[in-house]
């Protein structure tokens, strides 16, 4: 290094004169464009104690005066064992410097110069009449290199005043894109008349469109379009599917030429309407080209580049000459945002509009005509439409379907020619008394200049410009008839606007209900519904009916508890509703009933149906997610509670609703404690709603308490008796033996972690005692304590504890692992109850298994044996259960089979309650569930097994005993089950992460102006506060949440996403920068689990196996190629994914579940509007040939960039922050060469690897990056943190310049340090060093450009990024400067 670029030392600690380990100035560094010297030290102990200091943190480039870097490690690890040499070289974190090409570099000013040219002064006419085309050249006042000229620059003022007196800055005006007025001009309207509609509908064009078709045709036809008092009284339902109908007609009449752009909501036929061609001839057009020059001078320029401040105030036309191109870019753009698809461009379309609850055939849909050729005249396309609208106010009063009669008509040039020679119409012409002010009063305000990004543009790092998030009104607005106040309207208001209102006409109703009396009066006299009455009145709740109504009567809420099989479920709801049926219409029930999973709504919907003697959608109905049966006569609704509290989100006090009956509330969800506290304020709102919270164990005291001690019924349960067996039963019956290297016997390895377990659990006397006991050789019978687990027992201890135990079943309970499920043992005891010597009845048998995963391995292990396989004798019919399956295949457990036949069904606990299946007399408990948890080392809930409580024991033991005596094993211990189990199921909302729950609060209307702690205490059983807090900060980081509390557009649809908040932002981003497949891949990975195995034996063949698909420095990467590879394996045959898998050490199994996740991922986001409407889940899987189907499902233009690994990396980066490793690197070892001295690569042990929150971690041996000895970055992304002997981060991505100040949480600050330019964010945490001043104040002001765009994509998730021409210039930017910078 040379003598110039060397600093002195600091002053006070010496001249910089040290010894060779401390300060001498001249430290190496890796980046060679930005070597730096370091402070010195005074002789050998100051340059000790000068060079003892982090390179980054107190020498050169301290930007801030306190350090924020975690502490460094003490000394203390020396005892831990860990060796360390005498001298090791001290870590830095290398600074990155921050380069851009000069192409980008003018790429970037271009961008943001268009883009921030709407905040040009609104009295400056030279810069509007295009005085002043060029920025003038950056001069040596104003501009200077890094490092030179002046250290420091005063604060600039932001806002620069030019008028005689001080006044408040103006906050600019909603901006209207140039491209939504030249779409509605198409349909014949004046751009004046467009601008103001965008306006008043805040930017969105079908809104605007309809608002302007809705004043064009009232002023026509007036009192002709209220809806006639027949179509009152039509079913919604009815309309919906004759709207279908009709569409699929249109469909196969049409073929490419109909498009149903929104499902039920806008349709568009094209037309080839040649006369109209032939009319407006090429040779008209060519004069209109030749009056462009005329024009021109007119026409606002800014307008003509594609954004212009004032709208419809600017006193410039803002209006596109004819056949002229307004610069390439624009121009294509335009155009793929007019015709999304070249090969089915129109020239006249059609267009159909209903809004939302519209009647259509019986109400007339909204009618456009809507053209291309820009020779047809305005006032004839409004013409073509009026005609068309008539037409179908006619056909509407017949209730005819009109669409293509309206097309035929259009086709008839006798009729349209007569509309085309009126030129004139009013809604074609500027408006008459316009509400927009004169150009005089603007150019009297004060003026104020925003800062706008010259050339030679430099910002102050001391005033970070701050960016209005939000649109206000102008000082004057109040001149407009239609104000916009988009401040006061939160973004879940502006959503909860598309919600369907559940309104009650009353005659509607009043003619429905005495429909619905008529009919129950008639059907109570059949022989069926008598039948049918006989056996619910054999029920044990029926003998409570007349106390359950009187106490309703009386009180608003009552709590029932009933043991199952008393009826409760099914018996209370018609209750209430036949109650009602019997007294007058306008007190007929209607009642919602709340199951906590959707197989129970479906069931019990239809065995109440059943009961009625009805056909279920009728009265009763149930509604799930994505599949509803009901109709306008459905009283009795059962739906999920996930589906209660969505409609609650849009109808905030159940309007219409009489009662609210929660079922299975001892389940304890966090949704179902949620709804208790939404309806405890309901009821105070609407004295008229009644609850009824039912649960089947007995700690309904506690329900009674949250409601003001409200009554309690107590029914008894109908169950028979049932022989309850534990696991040295079951062993015994079967005289199952464990063999040598079964899987389900202990290791070493973990006998000597429960006995360590074991000593860590006893105190210090019980410790002595021990030590006693075991060198005295005392047995003392009754000395083994009741705490102690039997996995910490011996066989002598065992024989103790389970006295009149056989030897031989003792000395297999010693050996076995009780943390595992045993499918062998299950196996044995389904042979002994199918082919068994026992004197119990034949019945069906119902296996408890605790996920998916088990239920496949427990299938195919039974496929294997002849006895249950089929392949010799049907002795045997297995049935799957569990909730990914469709409720066609969950409806066939109901199914009895033929004598003979032993009905076999393995599930989940979603068989545990509700769900009676009528021939069980065998349970096989596993013991385990698969239970929801906050994972604190992944900052995540995940699925964890764990042991069944005693209520859910004594739930799954009932199933047997429903219509006859039976047999329940459960497959643990009975001191387990008496001194283990919990007696309760620790609830939900105390055991999982509280975000969804945070965002859930914050989209109700009752709930969203409150404070988070407030409502959360409200809560029956609070979780604690610290995780309360936790949640909070999460949130923030994400963006998903102010720090006022308040919801973002992005929190609003990750509320929206049933998945955790960091893999819902994933999903997000991935869809917004198309690169959804991979995206999606590395979230289902996220959200279960890594598909890589390492057998023991095996762990350097698999770790070298999953290095070679090692991708720069990612272990997410790695998993992408290894999916992917799987893929294209499965598309071959299913042979040869396994063969695959096998070679690769990958589990298919895992695999198969990461698909079936991507598949449920794509179809939520359809739901919300991210991808294609109307995408399945079960629909892709069956088209899908191999592999998941999730790329063909949603297109090309959702995977444009799904081979950017570059971006796919920034998108993690925008997922996983502010999850970041610093990669500290040693000062560095030279080797003396013949062509000079060389730097040695230091050894991967040589890197330190440091968290913000958690100070020093280590990479996990089972990452891709555990033996990198250098990494160009030197940030990692991580997922996931796990603390055994240390703390280690599993899984990680490097992570470069760009995608962290890009997509990196909280503001980017630019400060000039001693020269340099630091760019720097989370508190000065992550730092980068820009290679130029202006390369800072690019990124940082794309960096706001980027926020924003993606504020009004989450806003409106329907905007196209690629044909909108702001985003489409933005998206391409960033994704040129991660892919290549």
């Amino acid at each position: 290094m040379s003598s110039s670029i060397r600093r002195k030392g600091k002053p006070g600690k010496g001249d910089g004169k040290g010894s060779s380990r401390g300060g001498k100035g001249d430290r190496g560094h890796t980046n060679k464009s930005h070597r730096v010297g370091g402070g010195g030290g005074s002789g050998g102990s100051g340059s000790r104690k000068a060079s003892s200091r982090i390179w980054d943190d107190g020498d050169d480039f301290c930007v801030f005066t306190e350090s924020k870097r975690p502490p460094r490690p003490s000394d203390n690890n020396k005892s831990r064992g860990e060796a360390r040499p005498k001298w090791k070289p001290r870590a830095k974190v290398p600074l990155q410097t921050l380069h851009m090409t000069s192409e980008n570099q003018e790429k970037v000013k271009a961008l943001l110069r268009d883009l921030q040219e709407q905040g040009v002064d609104a009295g400056s006419e030279r810069e509007i009449s295009g005085e002043e085309e060029d920025e003038p050249e950056c001069d040596d006042e104003q501009c200077w290199p890094a490092g030179q000229g002046r250290a420091f620059l005063p604060d600039p003022i932001p806002w620069e005043y030019i008028g005689p007196e001080e006044v408040e800055p103006p906050v600019p005006e909603l901006a209207v894109s140039p491209f939504a007025v030249q779409k509605l001009s198409r349909y014949g309207f004046n751009t004046e008349h467009c601008h103001l509609a965008l306006r008043i509908c805040d930017g969105d064009l079908g809104a605007a469109l309809e608002h302007l078709l809705d004043q064009c045709f009232s002023e026509t036809f007036g009192e002709q379009m209220r809806l006639s008092e027949a179509a009152v009284h039509i079913s919604l339902h009815e309309c919906v599917e004759q709207r279908q109908e009709e569409a699929l007609a249109l469909r196969s009449i049409c073929g490419e030429k109909f498009i149903e752009r929104i499902q039920n909501r806008v349709w568009t036929i094209g037309l080839e309407l040649e006369y109209l061609t032939n009319k407006f001839c090429k040779s008209k057009q060519k004069g209109s080209a030749n009056n462009v020059q005329d024009t021109s001078p007119e026409t606002c320029r800014f307008y003509l580049k594609g954004n212009c401040k004032f709208g419809s105030k600017c006193k410039f036309k803002h209006e596109v000459p004819p056949n002229q191109i307004i610069g390439r870019a624009e121009r294509i753009v335009d155009e793929s945002h007019l015709n999304t698809d070249d090969e089915t461009a129109f020239l006249y379309e059609l267009e159909i509009r209903f809004s939302k609850d519209h009647k259509y055939p019986y109400q007339a849909p909204l009618v456009a005509f809507y053209s291309t050729n820009e020779n047809l005249p305005q006032p004839c396309r409004l013409h073509i439409s009026e005609f068309l609208y008539g037409k179908a106010l006619m056909f509407a009063k017949t209730s005819e379907p009109a669409v293509y009669s309206l097309m035929t008509l259009l086709e008839e040039e006798s009729e349209i020619v007569k509309l085309l020679t009126s030129t004139r119409h009013k809604y074609s012409d500027p408006p008459v008394n316009s509400p927009l002010e004169p150009s005089e009063t603007r150019t009297a305000k004060p003026a104020y200049h925003r800062p706008v990004i010259p050339s030679h543009s430099f910002l102050s790092n001391q005033i970070p410009v701050e960016r209005s998030s939000e649109l206000e009104e102008d000082a004057d607005e109040d001149e407009s008839p239609v104000p916009v106040i988009v401040e006061n309207e939160s973004y879940v208001n502006l959503k909860k606007k598309s919600y369907k209102k559940y309104e009650w006409p009353a005659k509607s109703i009043y003619a429905e209900n005495s429909k619905i009396c008529q009919q129950f009066q008639m059907k109570q006299a059949s022989r069926q519904f008598y039948s049918i009455l006989q056996e619910r009145q054999s029920l044990p709740a029926w003998e409570e009916r007349e106390t359950i109504l009187k106490l309703l009567s009386k009180h608003q809420v009552v709590v029932i508890s009933g043991m199952t099989g008393c009826g409760k479920t099914t018996q209370i709801p018609q209750f209430i509703l036949d109650n009602s049926l019997n007294g007058p219409p306008e007190r007929v029930a209607n009642i919602i009933c709340t199951q906590p999973r959707r197989i129970s709504a479906i069931s019990v919907a239809e065995r109440v149906a059943k009961e009625r003697a009805e056909r279920v959608g009728l009265t009763v109905g149930y509604q799930i997610r994505l599949e509803s049966v009901k109709s306008s006569a459905t009283r009795l609704l059962y739906c999920t509670t996930g589906v209660l509290l969505r409609r609650l989100e849009g109808d905030a006090t159940l309007q219409g609703v009489t009662h609210i009956i929660v079922d299975e509330v001892h389940e304890r969800t966090e949704e179902s404690d949620f709804l208790l506290l939404v309806l405890k304020d309901i009821v105070s709102q609407r004295p008229t709603l009644q609850v009824i919270l039912m649960s089947a164990t007995l700690d309904a005291g506690l329900f009674s308490k949250y409601f003001s001690y409200c009554p309690v019924i107590t029914i008894p349960g109908r169950a028979f008796p049932v022989d309850q067996f534990f696991l040295e039963d079951a062993i015994a019956v079967t005289r199952y033996v464990l063999q040598d290297g079964s899987p389900y016997m202990r290791s070493m390895k973990q006998i000597a972690k429960e006995k360590l377990k074991a000593r860590h659990n006893r105190t210090a006397f019980e410790e002595v005692e021990e030590d006693l006991r075991l060198s005295l050789h005392l047995q003392d019978e009754d000395s083994i304590k009741d705490t102690i687990p039997d996995q910490q027992l011996d066989f002598k201890q065992l024989l103790t504890r389970y006295k009149g135990v056989s030897k031989s079943v003792i000395k297999t309970m010693s050996v076995m692992d009780f943390e595992r499920v045993n499918f062998d043992l299950i196996e044995a005891l389904l042979e002994w109850i199918v082919d068994g010597k026992h004197s119990y009845p034949p019945g069906a048998i119902l296996v408890f298994l605790p996920g998916l995963a088990e239920i496949k391995m427990l299938y195919e292990q039974l496929q294997s044996n002849s006895l249950f396989n089929n392949r010799r004798s049907h002795r045997c019919v297995i049935h799957p259960l569990h909730s990914s399956l469709s409720s066609e295949e969950q409806q066939a457990v109901f199914v009895k089979p033929p004598v003979g036949v032993t009905k076999i069904i393995i599930s989940t606990n979603i068989a545990e309650t509700s769900i009676t299946i009528d021939d069980v007399v065998y349970v096989i408990d596993s013991g385990k569930m698969k239970e929801k948890r906050y994972d604190a080392c992944k900052g995540m809930e995940s699925l964890e097994d764990t042991f069944v409580s005693q209520a859910n024991a004594l739930q799954r033991k009932g199933r047997a005993g429903r219509v006859a005596s039976g047999v329940c094993f459960h497959l643990f211990t009975s001191y387990h089950y008496s001194h283990q189990l919990l007696k309760q199921q620790i609830p939900e909302i105390q055991r999982v992460p509280l975000e969804q729950l945070c965002l859930r609060i914050k989209i109700l209307e009752m709930f969203n102006s409150h404070n988070l702690q407030s409502v959360f205490s409200r809560l029956i059983e609070p979780p604690h506060i610290d995780s309360l807090h936790a949640s909070k900060v999460r949130l923030r980081d994400l963006g998903a949440l102010t720090p006022d509390e308040k919801l973002t557009p992005l929190g609003y649809h990750l509320a929206s996403l049933p998945v955790d908040v960091r893999i819902g932002k994933l999903m997000l981003f991935g869809s917004i920068f198309r690169c959804l497949d991979p995206a999606l891949t590395i979230a289902a990975s996220l959200a279960f689990k890594s598909p890589f195995v390492s057998p023991w034996d095996k762990k350097e063949e698999a770790n070298q196996k999953k290095l070679e698909f090692a991708f720069a420095n990612s272990d997410y990467l790695a998993l992408l190629c290894a999916y992917k590879g799987w893929q294209l394996s499965t598309k071959e045959s299913s042979r040869a994914g396994y063969n695959y898998c096998r070679q690769n050490f990958l589990s298919g199994r895992t695999l198969q579940e990461m698909a079936s996740l991507k598949r449920q991922f794509t179809e939520l986001l359809s739901d919300i509007g991210f991808v294609k409407e109307g995408l399945r889940a079960r629909e892709i899987e069956k088209r899908a040939q191999g592999g998941d189907g999730v790329l063909d499902a949603t297109g090309e233009e959702a995977n444009t960039n799904a081979e950017n690994p570059k971006l796919i990396s920034a998108v993690l980066c925008a997922a996983l922050y502010p999850n970041v490793v610093q990669v500290k690197t040693p000062e560095g070892k030279f080797q003396k060469t013949s062509s000079g001295v060389v730097r040695l690569q230091p050894k991967s042990a040589e890197l330190k690897f440091v968290t913000k929150s958690d100070g020093y971690v280590h990479i996990h041996p089972s990452s891709v990056n555990y033996q990198v000895r250098h990494f160009d970055s030197p940030y990692l992304l991580y997922h996931e943190k796990i603390k055994t002997s240390r703390v280690f981060i599993r899984d990680c991505s490097m992570v470069s310049v760009y995608p962290l100040v890009l997509f990196g949480g909280g503001q980017v600050n630019v400060q000039l340090q001693r020269g340099a330019f630091v760019v720097s964010l989370d508190d000065g945490w992550i730092r980068f060093v820009a290679a130029s001043h202006q390369i800072a104040e690019l990124v940082k002001e794309l960096r706001c450009e980027l926020d924003q765009l993606l504020q009004d994509k989450i806003k409106n998730p329907s905007m196209d990024l690629c044909t909108c021409p702001r985003g489409s210039r933005i998206i391409s930017m960033i994704v040129k400067l991660v892919t290549t910078q």
